[in-house]
């Protein structure tokens, strides 16, 4: 259980008691095994305090607040690994200047603009939504952008030669952590799909899938590699196609 404490301390900003870590790091194989359980863990918070608010506000401010919700969970981690992503790769500098931009905790003009397009179109997709779609979607996104994660760790190497405890995660990460994550989204989409009639959640995770695993070549193919920027990046961006393509599939 000290895995389970450790991976929701990493990737959420919900209070963990100091003797629940056990006063040591986890291993990150076995933190691996928890990343779809915890995306469950954010999205069901962040689509509960959504439904709440739904009961008192227009579903176009509860929209806003379920992006808030999400990003707030999560500490705006990976919205930052998009945000660096966005600066190295948009410099189009040589490999080691663009992983040296991404390193710089300060924000340029393509992060910016990155982050807030996403922000935006987030917004505006799950606003277009009918309610009981856009629970959906806040509830199922974060758990598979986790798994995301995972799978793009397990299929690409990291880009940064001097490992550190991002390497660890590349190294830790097993084709067995994608096939039991990514067996939990369908299980969880699957419930979804019978409970609710015309949302196609499985066909929505597939492609959400499909997409982020051919975007996932991008970094790889300029950067050598990914780093826990892109991850981030792969996080966001899998949230992100999941929103779309619930959307297009619900569409009449």
């Amino acid at each position: 259980m000290r895995a389970l404490a450790a991976a929701i301390a990493f990737l959420t900003t919900l209070p963990v008691p100091a003797r629940c870590l056990g006063g040591k790091l986890a291993s990150p194989a076995r933190m691996l095994l928890w990343w779809a359980p915890v995306g469950a863990l954010i999205g069901c918070l962040a689509a509960g305090i959504t439904w709440a608010a739904a009961l008192v506000l227009p579903w176009v401010t509860c929209a806003a607040l379920g992006v808030v919700a999400l990003v707030a969970l999560s500490g705006g981690l990976h919205l930052e690994g998009l945000m660096d992503t966005s600066d190295g790769l948009g410099s189009r500098a040589p490999r080691e200047k663009a992983l040296e931009i991404m390193k710089d905790s300060r924000s340029g003009a393509f992060g910016v603009i990155a982050g807030a397009c996403v922000l935006l179109l987030k917004f505006g997709v799950l606003a277009g939504m009918a309610p009981q779609t856009g629970l959906v979607a806040i509830a199922l996104a974060p758990m598979l952008a986790r798994v995301m994660q995972v799978v793009v760790m397990t299929a690409h190497p990291y880009a940064r030669p001097e490992g550190g405890m991002g390497g660890a995660f590349f190294v830790a990460a097993k084709v067995g952590h994608c096939v039991l994550g990514l067996l939990l989204c369908a299980v969880a989409a699957t419930a979804v799909d019978a409970l609710i009639a015309g949302v196609h959640a499985n066909l929505a995770a597939l492609g959400a899938v499909l997409v982020v695993s051919a975007w996932s070549v991008i970094p790889t193919r300029h950067l050598g590699g990914h780093t826990g920027d892109t991850i981030g990046a792969t996080s966001e961006l899998t949230e992100l196609a999941l929103f779309l393509a619930l959307a297009l599939l619900a569409h009449p």
